[in-house]
């Protein structure tokens, strides 16, 4: 066992004056590290633990999380999966402490490419979206399935249903056309259960007709919002909500 003056501790193999091999070093802040070294740096399969109480156990590169490990966070968290550099990269799955999980593929520690996220692990019937993601938000094609039964299937930017999409409600409604910031605006087709449709132009969820005369951007503050059908998405270490649930409200409302 050596012990340094500034209160740091190893306890483990050596090679050539270096820690190299298996060993345990305990940290002047409280947390420490049990496993492989190289070159006293901490390389191969290994324990980190962390004063907080945060814990990371797998493989590592040049004293950074690289390959297949885990991280068990203090607040209840945990993410199984591959890493890159110290950060989740490749394939992954993220559990959240309030029961939410992603799985699928992450880049520089965020989501990032194809995955799922669901709002309760085990509840088959609960809020959860299946699609692309980049640098952590929904981007691209992606599926949402709200716990209702009504499923948006379409494009997404920035965690928004923007450009082309089409929403299907449970009491056999249906809209396709273009959407911005989650609110039907542009050309779309609203079919009615009674067998009505509307063919047109929508500005802010409301059928214009088939004169295009609709403003650039939706009217946020005349968006009516189904409070009972939102759409949540939970952000890798911390919260990031998109509230907008928009359906079509009806002519001149």
């Amino acid at each position: 066992m050596y012990n340094w003056a500034n209160g740091e501790v190893y306890d483990g193999e050596w090679s050539r004056g270096v820690k190299d091999g298996y060993g345990m070093w305990r940290g002047i802040f409280g947390d420490s590290y049990m496993g492989q070294w190289n070159e006293s740096k901490a390389h191969g399969h290994g324990v980190h633990q962390w004063k907080n109480g945060d814990r990371y156990e797998g493989s590592w590169s040049n004293c950074l999380k690289h390959g297949k490990g885990s991280d068990i966070f203090a607040n209840g968290d945990v993410y199984s999966g591959n890493y890159v550099g110290g950060k989740p990269e490749g394939k992954g799955v993220y559990k959240w402490k309030n029961g939410s999980i992603y799985t699928g593929e992450f880049k520089n520690g965020m989501k990032h490419g194809r995955g799922e996220w669901r709002k309760v692990m085990n509840n088959p019937k609960c809020n959860r979206f299946e699609g692309e993601y980049v640098n952590d938000k929904k981007n691209g094609v992606g599926t949402f399935t709200w716990e209702s039964g009504n499923i948006y299937n379409g494009n997404y930017i920035n965690d928004e249903r923007m450009g082309y999409g089409e929403m299907y409600w449970t009491d056999g409604s249906c809209y396709k056309g273009d959407w911005i910031k989650g609110i039907q605006h542009g050309k779309g087709v609203m079919t009615f259960p009674d067998g009505r449709v509307k063919d047109g132009y929508f500005d802010t969820n409301v059928f214009k007709g088939n004169t295009k005369t609709i403003s650039a951007e939706p009217k946020q503050q005349d968006v009516r919002v189904d409070r009972s059908q939102r759409d949540v998405m939970v952000k890798t270490r911390g919260a990031s909500n998109t509230l907008n649930r928009s359906k079509y409200l009806g002519d001149n409302q």
